[in-house]
Formats: structure tokens, C-alpha cells, sequence
């Protein structure tokens, strides 16, 4: 047995041996690795990936609780985004737990978010409403915006259809827009004149715009960005995590306080 070994156990021992209180117990220990460090040097060479394991479990699990507790907290002060009629959205307009999206047609981990928020949809389709907003900065991200509301106003349904196809054809829309944008309204089979009419209404670019104004105005600055009633949820999260925020939504008092 190594001499870090023997000392260690000598510190226990005594700490079992001896009727003291546990502060006693603890300062024994303490006492053992402060006069021979190597100890702890010795230990994490011989088992350096199961210590990094645990320590990155605790952080991992910390900053769960953590998060948690911030998100119950902005429940009780929410945001409180425009939800005018007319906009996007699937669910029940009666569910307990609304969540507004801020997306961008270009971006790679919204794209990963929609399957995600679609499977979300499809587990809990009694719990959960989704309204979606644009935070399109750029020319063809944008005009993927225009294109989605302007054909909403024709199809719900097909729009929905028109945000799967685009996500799934990021490059495609990035680098030739209209024509990529058009071509997939065409095999949704989307009214095309109404369509080139409704793509040049000022009240839908506002829209965008005003969705931009106020994601920047409530300090979001990527996408995607998801409202939970009224609290932020950054990112792609996986869809776990999401049920976690759905579940506090609709309870706040199910919310872990984090451990000191």
C-alpha cells in the first residue's frame, strides 16, 4: 500500500476511533492532506478520469439548479411579449404554457430547435401553445421571414410546411433566396400570385422588424430564443431540458432551490 494510502486510512481511523464531533473528524482529515499533499496529487493520477467525472457531474448538476431557480424567478416577473391575432402558432390558445420563439431561417442550431420544439408539440399537445417570431438580421434570412408570414396568410399549414423546408435548406435559401424561397412555395402548392402580393405588404415586413426591435429591446442577441411564459430559455436545448421548463411553467413551485 502506498504511504498516501496508509496515511489517509490513519486519519479515518482515528476519526471513527475517537467519540468527537464531526468538525473534529474534518480537521483530522484536513490536517493529513495539508501536511501531505501528494495524497491528493497521487489520488487524481490514479483515478484522474472518474475525479474529473464527479467533478463535472457536481458543476453539471450546480448549474441545473441554478438555471432552475433563475428561470422560476423570471416566471414571477415575466417579459411580456406583443402577441398580436394573426400570428403563426400551434396549440391550444387555452394552454397553460405559451412559448414564443425568436428564430432565423439561417441559423443552424434553430434549425436543430424546430425538431426539437416540434417533438415537444407532439408530447404535450394539451399543455403547450407555440408562437413564432422572426429575429432575421440579415437580406435572405429575412426575406425567408416575409415569405413564411406572407404565405401564412394563405395556409397555416403550409407555412409550417414552407419553415420545415427552408431549415432543411439553409444553403440553398443563403445563397440564392428568392429563387430557392419561391421554388419551395411552389411544391407546398401555395397560391403564387397571392403570394407575390402579399411578399411586397408593409405591414408583414413591420412585423419582422418590430420582432427584431423587440427580441434586441428584452437583450436577446442569438437565436433561438424561447419565451416560457414569460421566462428565457437560451439555445438549442435538448428536449428534456425543455420539458423541465414546461413543467415549472405550468407549476412554479416544482422549481429546485439550489443546494449551498
Amino acid at each position: 500500500m502506498r504511504k498516501w494510502n496508509w496515511l489517509l486510512a490513519a486519519a479515518l481511523v482515528a476519526c471513527v476511533a475517537a467519540p468527537a464531533r464531526a468538525d473534529d473528524d474534518v480537521d483530522r482529515v484536513r490536517k493529513v492532506l495539508k501536511e501531505h499533499p501528494e495524497i491528493v496529487v497521487e489520488a487524481i493520477k490514479a483515478q484522474g478520469p472518474a475525479v474529473l467525472e464527479v467533478i463535472e457531474n457536481t458543476a453539471r448538476a450546480r448549474q441545473r439548479d441554478l438555471e432552475r431557480a433563475r428561470f422560476a424567478a423570471e416566471l414571477a416577473k415575466p417579459l411580456q411579449p406583443a402577441l398580436e391575432p394573426g400570428r403563426a402558432a400551434l396549440g391550444p390558445a387555452n394552454a397553460p404554457v405559451t412559448i414564443v420563439e425568436y428564430s432565423d431561417f439561417l441559423c443552424h442550431f434553430c434549425a436543430q430547435a424546430n425538431g426539437t420544439v416540434k417533438a415537444l408539440l407532439k408530447k404535450h399537445p394539451e399543455d403547450v401553445r407555440l408562437i413564432f417570431k422572426h429575429f432575421a438580421t440579415g437580406k435572405n434570412d429575412a426575406r425567408a421571414a416575409l415569405y413564411f408570414e406572407a404565405i401564412n396568410l394563405q395556409d397555416p399549414k403550409k407555412a409550417w410546411a414552407f419553415m420545415d423546408k427552408a431549415f432543411a435548406n439553409q444553403e440553398a435559401v443563403a445563397t440564392k433566396g428568392d429563387e430557392a424561397l419561391s421554388a419551395m412555395a411552389k411544391e407546398l402548392g401555395v397560391d403564387m400570385n397571392r403570394l407575390a402580393k402579399d411578399l411586397t405588404r408593409k405591414d408583414l415586413a413591420e412585423r419582422i422588424k418590430a420582432d427584431v426591435k423587440e427580441a434586441r429591446g428584452f437583450g436577446f442577441a442569438g437565436t433561438p430564443i424561447f419565451l416560457i411564459n414569460g421566462a428565457a430559455v437560451r439555445g438549442a436545448v435538448p428536449l428534456d431540458i425543455l420539458e423541465e421548463y414546461v413543467a415549472v411553467a405550468k407549476n412554479p413551485k416544482a422549481a429546485a432551490t439550489p443546494k449551498p
